[in-house]
């Protein structure tokens, strides 16, 4: 057999790791690499708690559930590893959520922002902040199925268009993601701030309650954005009453987003026209569409009873050959 050891990694922080303050995965990674790399050079195999260590405000709170995810992304990266290897009870990423859409099917590789993208907005494969960790440090992923060992998985890699182009979905879509119990508030400049102050001053706010925001729509006087699940009740009102003071404020609850996913988009004359024409032959109302400069996410801000509708639409006309 191989020898191995463990590793404790609880009091890795003695004095506690801020994981709201930036760099923080920089600190962790200079402290697990001495704890970690002698082993592995010596040929031993460190078996490493997925907790580590006290985090400022509780592990739940700032990192949230499935930080093992976390935790191992942050020790390939120490070590420099070849290759990050998640074993879970899926055997990888679906171009749909597979307990939702009958027909979903597995996707043999995403890129790395495509995975991105997916844990960000639904896909609850990977802990959202390992894919940021193995993205800077260039650690692939390879997503397998504890109980299909021999399964193929999902491997996240910087793959080629030739390879791309083989998988199903249509347009260059490579799946679909939702989450809901989403926050929508749109805000309306009173005009009393010039063009220039209004967007600067309204996330001031939001930095000054830790509002987070998903997704934003803007014009000269509007802003609309979505509000990150995880965002307390108290702390939308808050940001709220700060913001009355220069802009009137709708706040709309239980809205859900629904994002069309896949690097093939890039270029694709008419594929946002394809998405919302899909969308409102099965009637389901759009009220926000974001899409950023790097193409690769298409979202939509629909009642979060259309959630399940939106998804089906999408997955049948796009990803189902």
């Amino acid at each position: 057999g191989t020898e191995s050891v463990m590793v404790d990694l609880s009091d890795a922080f003695p004095n506690g790791l801020d994981t709201g303050r930036r760099g923080y995965h920089l600190e962790a990674k200079k402290t697990f690499k001495p704890l970690l790399e002698p082993l592995v050079n010596k040929g031993v195999v460190p078996v490493v708690t997925g907790f580590f260590g006290r985090i400022k405000g509780g592990i739940i709170k700032d990192i949230g559930r499935g930080y093992t995810d976390l935790t191992s992304a942050l020790c390939a990266g120490a070590l420099g590893a070849k290759q990050l290897q998640v074993w879970k009870e899926s055997d990888g990423v679906f171009t749909g959520n597979p307990t939702k859409i009958e027909k979903a099917t597995l996707l043999n590789l995403v890129t790395p922002g495509e995975a991105a993208e997916l844990t960000y907005f639904g896909n609850e494969v990977l802990h959202p902040f390992t894919m940021g960790c193995c993205i800077e440090d260039q650690v692939p992923i390879a997503i397998l199925n504890t109980f299909k060992p021999d399964g193929q998985g999902t491997r996240v890699i910087n793959a080629e268009k030739e390879e791309l182009a083989k998988r199903p979905g249509k347009f260059g879509i490579a799946a679909v993601c939702s989450k809901s119990s989403i926050p929508l508030l749109n805000m309306t400049s009173r005009g009393n701030l010039e063009a220039h102050q209004y967007p600067s001053k309204v996330f001031e706010a939001f930095a000054r309650h830790k509002v987070k925001a998903d997704l934003i729509s803007t014009s000269m006087s509007n802003l609309t954005v979505t509000i990150h699940e995880s965002t307390s009740k108290s702390q939308i009102d808050a940001v709220v009453a700060d913001l009355e003071e220069f802009a009137h404020c709708e706040l709309e609850m239980n809205k859900a987003i629904v994002s069309c996913i896949g690097v093939g988009m890039r270029h694709q004359k008419g594929i946002a026209a394809k998405v919302f024409e899909a969308l409102s032959e099965g009637g389901v109302n759009i009220e926000m569409i974001s899409q950023g400069a790097s193409e690769i996410n298409i979202a939509v801000v629909i009642d979060a009873e259309d959630m399940n509708k939106a998804i089906h639409l999408i997955h049948e006309e796009f990803l189902e050959r």
